[in-house]
């Protein structure tokens, strides 16, 4: 399952998903994950599990979803991933973002994903993951 948080740059949208991950930490059976390209981990609850991407050389698309797809294949108790920033940490405008989005459809059918993407207008293949 995907969520996405969307809207323009600075309509509050970080402070709407590290909400979301520490509501989700304080019930969840399985781990938490944070994902950001941000070296400060402020607000977020000392049990998510903090990565900032640009500690990983993170360059493109494919190199971030094989990131994801190789977190979630080496532990199988993740139950949610937040990643604030999906056009940057990808690299792509929001419009070109569905293949990420088919990528952590196939990659994750038992784990949540919330995401973040700025955009004025909603492409309409997002439509249907909007919260």
């Amino acid at each position: 399952m995907i969520s996405v948080i969307y809207g323009a740059k600075g309509t509050g949208k970080t402070k709407r998903i590290i909400d979301a991950a520490n509501a989700a930490a304080e019930s969840a059976s399985g781990k938490v994950i944070y994902i950001t390209d941000n070296g400060q981990s402020l607000g977020i609850a000392p049990n998510i599990r903090f990565i900032n991407l640009n500690e990983y050389d993170v360059a493109d698309e494919a190199q971030f979803i094989g990131f994801v797809k190789g977190m979630l294949a080496t532990d199988f108790d993740i139950q949610h991933v937040f990643i604030d920033g999906l056009s940057r940490l990808a690299k792509r405008p929001a419009e070109e973002l569905k293949p990420v989005f088919e990528a952590l459809e196939k990659a994750g059918d038992k784990v949540a994903f919330v995401v973040t993407v700025s955009a004025d207008k909603i492409p309409a293949f997002l439509k249907n993951y909007a919260i």
